[in-house]
């Protein structure tokens, strides 16, 4: 007859029992094709969801909602989506019918048949809230769960259940296995590129067999696999002033089976000879992305790389200055295309591609860059 008692005792009687089966705890099985079609969100970075977009289509039919978010309406299973390397997550969406926690539970109930599908035991999935946790809501949401459908678990799960009341839904993601996408990610620097942030720099940057590819600011090499791993190439080169990032960038070339010139430099300084892309995620950060140095650094590489690029070449990097770095690449004589800015995580940069044009001989026009 006590409210307060029979509180406490269902909450602990629901952490027993998945504290008891966790050694049952569900795997996901990627290659299990779903039972019927999905709604599916793929995100990424924000600002990446063209390239996102881009990369996606060749796997069906997708559509870019906003600019960190790609959706899909999807029947197969979800290795396919899991190998796009700009993705940061897959989620499956489900839209909330009511306001509150009996919406969430409603939903989430929804999607149990979909996640058992792919699941090897009774799915679990933490919850995600947009503010922080919010321990009494989650409790009644688990205790409104069947528990042989469906469990929360905020210690092992392999879900992620993601409340986006605003837009009223939740979308339970599941994330992409590292050694599916970047096996070759064996060592690392600070303040290095995330992996999908170099792998959208790459596809933006495309595929030419005759490309000597330069990164100025190399640290652990993940601009430079990821182009080598998309295609055919001429050359590979990174310079770096740090020992330990060109030590970094030389195993995971390894790792990639890639070749490539690692040489000790100052981007200012050394720049290679016939280079047709360079591809660079340039030093910068919270808090040096409003430091003189840094904006005077990207100048002076600016002047010494620009007029070494070559006829029909391209760069392509994410710029915390992008108003001063666009003017200054067009007084070499650079056509600058800018897009969106990117989130680094608590900071934007904006992606340009910078392109040197070139005229036949011949006609005497202009003829794109391949």
């Amino acid at each position: 007859d006590d409210p307060e008692l029979e509180r406490r005792r269902t909450r602990a009687l629901l952490m027993l029992e998945r504290s008891a089966t966790r050694d049952l705890s569900a795997t996901i099985d990627i290659d299990r094709p779903l039972p019927s079609p999905a709604t599916l969100v793929l995100a990424c970075r924000r600002g990446l969801a063209w390239v996102l977009l881009d990369e996606a289509r060749a796997r069906g039919d997708f559509r870019a909602p906003s600019g960190h978010e790609v959706v899909t309406t999807w029947s197969g299973a979800l290795r396919p989506l899991l190998e796009l390397r700009t993705a940061l997550s897959v989620g499956f969406e489900a839209k909330l019918q009511s306001p509150g926690d009996d919406g969430i539970v409603a939903a989430l109930t929804g999607l149990a048949p979909l996640l058992a599908a792919v699941s090897s035991g009774v799915p679990r999935f933490r919850l995600s809230w947009p503010k922080g946790h919010q321990r009494a809501r989650s409790f009644r949401i688990a205790e409104g769960l069947d528990p042989t459908r469906l469990i929360n678990d905020p210690r092992a799960a392999p879900f992620e259940a993601q409340i986006d009341e605003p837009n009223r839904r939740v979308v339970v993601v599941v994330r992409p296995d590292d050694e599916l996408r970047f096996s070759y990610r064996g060592r690392d620097v600070p303040a290095a590129s995330h992996p999908t942030i170099a792998a959208s720099l790459a596809r933006v940057a495309g595929v030419r067999a005759d490309d000597v590819v330069w990164d100025p600011f190399v640290g652990s090499g993940l601009e430079l696999c990821e182009r080598g791993l998309l295609g055919p190439f001429a050359k590979l080169i990174g310079t770096d002033t740090s020992d330990d990032a060109l030590r970094a960038a030389r195993e995971n070339a390894s790792r990639a089976g890639l070749s490539v010139d690692l040489i000790r430099g100052d981007a200012t300084g050394h720049t290679p000879s016939g280079v047709t892309l360079i591809i660079t995620n340039p030093p910068m950060g919270r808090r040096i992305a409003r430091d003189s140095d840094v904006a005077n650094l990207l100048d002076r590489f600016i002047d010494s790389a620009s007029p070494r690029l070559a006829a029909g070449g391209r760069l392509v990097w994410l710029s915390p200055f992008p108003e001063k770095t666009a003017q200054k690449l067009a007084t070499h004589g650079l056509e600058v295309e800018r897009h969106a800015p990117v989130d680094l995580g608590g900071f934007d940069a904006e992606l340009q591609v910078a392109t040197r044009r070139f005229t036949s001989p011949q006609a005497g026009t202009k003829i794109p860059p391949r």
